[in-house]
């Protein structure tokens, strides 16, 4: 059963992202039944089953998860959360020629229809989010700020990477630059006999970093100048790979939670997820954020409300786009 819209719209927001996505489903039921602002979710990867896309000079429109079609040009707030799918495509069409045509032109034609005639608030803009996702540009931002980071290089040459192993205080850890989403890599310790697999180092470039000792991980979701943040007590280097772990609701100090916020901000991204691992001091050091993240999973195992903070701002960010619109200065 489809959640029913608010009688009265005095803002919008579309959620563009894939047809499994959890997040977006919880947060348009919540955000209709507050009834302040519309929401609707606009699943990228069922373009092509819905017949959902269709612009000209007087019209920009895409078909919503079980509603009308919506005008790109009315939305006052765009969830960038999954935005770039490739399609679902129907089993009988398997020539490669046209399943490329079919992810291209309708990847391509809901771009075109966002640049062209969206004018209201991104969460966060597609190019930053873009941009924001490369651990490189990430750990320079961080760095900037003044928050604790790793020291860290990217490489495929073994030379280098064997080099900056005997040099590192401790323990090295790798990891992947971008990895792939078909096979999670979780981060490992770099052993020596990692060191003499020379032919797969020189493969691709990797991320190596110092390790930093401990067990108590930060996970913190950043929402405008808010930080709503838990810590995961694991034994494990990468506590994504053994869930549920030890969770629990966090304190973060001014110092960390404005860095954060300081991060995102060069960044250019008005939401994210950042994971950082506190040292033997306490002190939380940077390892990533990804600009949107999972984070559902974090109240549901600590007990932290994160829906509710995540709904008011959204209505708060509709809510000021709307008026922009209304005052005709956006």
């Amino acid at each position: 059963m489809e959640d029913p819209e608010p009688k009265v719209k005095t803002g919008r927001l579309a959620i563009l992202t894939d047809s499994a996505d959890l997040h977006a489903l919880l947060m348009r039921h919540v955000l209709r039944a507050r009834g302040r602002i519309a929401c609707d979710v606009i699943e990228t990867d069922s373009l092509c089953e819905r017949g959902g896309l269709s612009w000209s000079d007087t019209e920009s429109l895409v078909s919503a998860k079980g509603g009308e079609p919506v005008d790109v040009g009315d939305l006052d707030v765009i969830w960038w959360r999954r935005g770039n799918n490739f399609q679902r495509i129907p089993p009988h069409i398997t020539n490669r020629a046209d399943v490329e045509i079919i992810n291209n032109d309708c990847r391509t034609t809901l771009a075109g229809m966002l640049w062209n005639d969206f004018r209201g608030t991104w969460i966060s803009d597609p190019h930053a989010t873009a941009t924001a996702e490369n651990k490189l540009v990430q750990l320079r931002a961080a760095r900037a700020v003044g928050l604790p980071v790793p020291r860290t290089l990217v490489s495929q040459d073994p030379k280098v990477i064997r080099e900056f192993c005997r040099s590192a205080e401790g323990d090295v850890v790798v990891k992947s630059v971008r990895g792939c989403t078909g096979a999670p890599t979780f981060t490992r310790e770099v052993t020596d006999a990692l060191l003499g697999e020379e032919a797969s180092m020189r493969l691709a470039p990797a991320v190596y970093q110092e390790c930093v000792p401990g067990q108590d991980h930060l996970r913190a979701l950043v929402l405008g100048n808010e930080v709503h943040a838990v810590t995961i007590h694991s034994h494990d280097l990468d506590w994504r790979g053994n869930l549920p772990g030890s969770f629990r609701t966090a304190n973060v100090d001014d110092a960390t939670s404005g860095g954060l916020v300081e991060v995102l901000r060069r960044l250019g991204l008005r939401m994210g997820v950042v994971d950082m691992k506190m040292d033997s001091n306490g002190t939380p050091i940077w390892l990533e954020v990804n600009p949107q993240g999972q984070f559902l999973f974090m109240q549901a195992l600590s007990g932290l409300d994160l829906i509710t903070p995540c709904a008011d701002y959204f209505e708060r960010e509709a809510l000021s786009a709307a008026r922009l619109r209304d005052s005709g200065r956006r």
